[in-house]
């Protein structure tokens, strides 16, 4: 086979687009290289992923109560709302083809409805679990993303009776966005950075989330707190973590929690190319002002609280 050789200034190589009805499917294919330099590598050292994009959407009717009025029945308005879907992951179509299986299979089972791997998360439990939802019908990242796009915007009956209708506040459809890109990749470890924004019609605001998730490619695995940071290094990085996002978020502060009461991100530490990176969620540490704040600490400052494994995945001397 022809190797291909790729580099971080690679674009765009293919694009493909197929329509149905109101769904609409955007695939294309981009090279992401090991690190910022101009060093080429081969592709079976470096993943080259196909992003998928499904978006969709369905309008119905509702009732939009006018609940401060004081008569009885509250007086209402019939009006056309619209839910939205839209959605972004990736395909991995080069590469070591164990770990292009590996990360395909997880890709495919974080975009269907329902299903997740429980943590730790090997290539043994991710295909066991694959193996379940291919009996589904879900047997890549398009199929799912179709189920998860139906689920969602079908959980919403529409009807054609006003006693029937879906009360509202006030005038709003359910939005639904997800994303998956890659952030950083080495030979030995991707990270991909999960975000996105689920509103539910009438709430108050939506809830965003946004993280990132290391696999470790020459294990199959993702990396998990245990794997990153020793136990014994916790206490001092903590206090660095807290130092850094009052330096960061030092105009919002005054909205976080007492320094005494954060504690670290209930999701996983994740490899970047600067350092680690400590994502909290919305109200995870203060308001919903805050938004999701980020402790990103260098690689020199945290090294020494990385445990062995991890110093050695980032070829750290």
């Amino acid at each position: 086979m022809k190797k291909m050789n790729f580099t971080l200034s690679a674009l765009l190589l293919l694009t493909t687009m197929a329509c149905k009805g109101n769904k609409v499917f955007d695939t294309f294919v981009d090279a992401v290289a090991s690190d910022d330099s101009s060093e080429v590598m081969p592709a079976s050292d470096t993943l080259v992923f196909e992003q998928v994009v499904y978006k969709d959407s369905v309008e119905y009717q509702v009732k939009i109560v006018d609940y401060s009025s004081d008569e009885d029945p509250a007086p209402y308005e019939i009006a056309t709302v619209k839910d939205y879907f839209d959605a972004s992951s990736l395909k991995a179509v080069a590469g070591k083809p164990e770990v292009v299986e590996f990360i395909n299979q997880w890709l495919t089972i974080d975009a269907a409805p329902e299903w997740n791997v429980e943590a730790p998360v090997t290539a043994a439990k991710v295909a066991e679990v694959y193996a379940q939802i291919k009996k589904n019908g879900m047997t890549d990242v398009y199929s799912a993303m179709h189920f998860r796009a139906a689920g969602h915007l079908n959980a919403t009956v529409g009807a054609e009776e006003p006693d029937e209708m879906q009360e509202m506040p006030f005038e709003s459809g359910n939005e639904y966005e997800s994303s998956i890109d890659v952030f950083w990749q080495t030979p030995n470890l991707l990270t991909l950075w999960d975000s996105g924004y689920d509103y539910s019609a009438g709430a108050a605001h939506g809830m965003p989330w946004g993280f990132g998730r290391t696999f470790d490619l020459k294990n199959l695995r993702i990396l998990t707190m245990d794997d990153i940071i020793t136990k014994a290094g916790r206490p001092a990085l903590l206090k660095m973590i807290i130092a850094t996002l009052k330096e960061d978020y030092a105009d919002g502060w005054e909205m976080a929690n007492e320094d005494e009461s954060i504690d670290f991100p209930a999701c996983d530490p994740s490899l970047m190319q600067d350092g680690v990176a400590f994502d909290y969620g919305a109200y995870e540490i203060g308001a919903y002002a805050l938004g999701m704040p980020q402790a990103l600490i260098p690689y020199d400052k945290i090294k020494p609280y990385l445990t062995e494994e991890v110093k050695e995945l980032l070829d750290m001397k």
